[in-house]
């Protein structure tokens, strides 16, 4: 089972996407951007990693705590030696894993204490670099919203489609929930929420089975501590 669910964790990139990946290619927002309003505002100062990886850390939600520290350099090596269909597929994961579509960001992810809550924390140069990045949710939905993967012997098909969710103080969100199948039924489903605050993200997924509330809870918390850092 702990195979089915850093599988679930790869394919749709929740943990990462938001939080140390992009979402597009960083000239899509040059003109017209969807961060226009933003334009107008002045720029919040870039988080650096401490600073980050402090309110990370001293962030609960749900009764939960949340440890920096995660297995990125790992799930890059599965992710290499698996099987994407469609394969254009791969690369996006892996792109989003390896933040080679944002540039000049900063992050920090981990875990919740009892491992049911993934979580991630990205602070960016600019407002619209952290809605280009927000962006990409979308991106992920709609070039792969049906993907068969098979990784360490074991074959799954991810259905993605984009959510709308309500994250209290946020500034613009994004989502995804996706369906994995094995042997023709529903394993679980994962619920990916993802959140701006001015130029600084929080994404935070589910890796077992919960409602989808407790996500959302989650970022809530999460927003809520980053505006008072900022």
């Amino acid at each position: 089972m702990n195979r089915i669910l850093l599988a679930i964790a790869l394919v749709a990139g929740l943990s990462l996407a938001g939080c140390t990946g992009g979402g597009g290619e960083p000239d899509q927002t040059a003109d017209g951007g969807s961060s226009s309003a933003a334009e107008a505002q002045p720029e919040a100062e870039k988080l650096d990693e401490a600073q980050l990886k402090e309110i990370f850390e001293s962030t609960q939600a749900e009764g939960q705590s949340f440890k920096e520290g995660g297995a990125t350099g790992e799930m890059a090596k599965a992710l290499e030696s698996s099987k994407f269909e469609p394969a254009k597929c791969k690369d996006i994961t892996l792109n989003l894993i390896n933040s080679k579509l944002v540039q000049g960001g900063t992050s920090v992810a981990g875990a919740s204490n009892d491992n049911v809550l993934s979580a991630g924390l990205s602070s960016f140069d600019s407002v619209d670099d952290a809605q280009t990045q927000l962006d990409g949710t979308e991106k992920v939905a709609e070039e792969c919203s049906d993907v068969k993967l098979t990784t360490a012997g074991l074959e799954m098909q991810v259905k993605m489609k984009a959510s709308d969710p309500d994250v209290a103080g946020a500034d613009e969100t994004a989502g995804i929930v996706a369906s994995v199948e094995t042997g023709g039924q529903t394993a679980t489903e994962i619920q990916y929420v993802a959140a701006r605050v001015d130029n600084s993200l929080v994404a935070v997924t589910n890796v077992a089975d919960v409602e989808e509330a407790t996500v959302t809870n989650a970022a809530d918390a999460f927003v809520e501590s980053v505006k008072k850092a900022g």
